[in-house]
C-alpha cells in the first residue's frame, strides 16, 4: 500500500469514528424512558434546564412523550 492509500484510510477511519462518538447519547425510545423512570426524571430536567439546544431533539420529544404517558395512566388510576 502506498503512503498516500495509508493516509486516505487512516483519515477515513478517524472521520468514521467520529459518528459513533458518544454511546450515551443514543437516542432513547419512549418505552425505554417507561422502564427506566430515574433516566426520565434526568433527561426532562436536562431538557428543561436547556430548552434552546436540546428541546428540539429525539431525546427531549421521547422523554416528554413519556412523561405524558406517565401522567395519563396515573390519571386513569386515580380515577379507578
Amino acid at each position: 500500500m502506498t503512503i498516500k492509500a495509508s493516509i486516505l484510510v487512516i483519515a477515513v477511519a478517524a472521520a468514521l469514528t467520529g459518528c459513533n462518538e458518544d454511546r450515551s447519547q443514543q437516542t432513547k425510545t419512549v418505552g425505554w424512558f417507561l422502564d427506566h423512570r430515574d433516566e426520565l426524571a434526568m433527561a426532562l430536567k436536562a431538557c428543561r434546564d436547556n430548552p434552546g439546544e436540546l428541546g428540539k431533539t429525539a431525546n427531549c420529544i421521547n422523554a416528554n412523550e413519556a412523561r405524558n404517558k406517565v401522567t395519563i395512566q396515573e390519571m386513569k388510576d386515580a380515577l379507578k
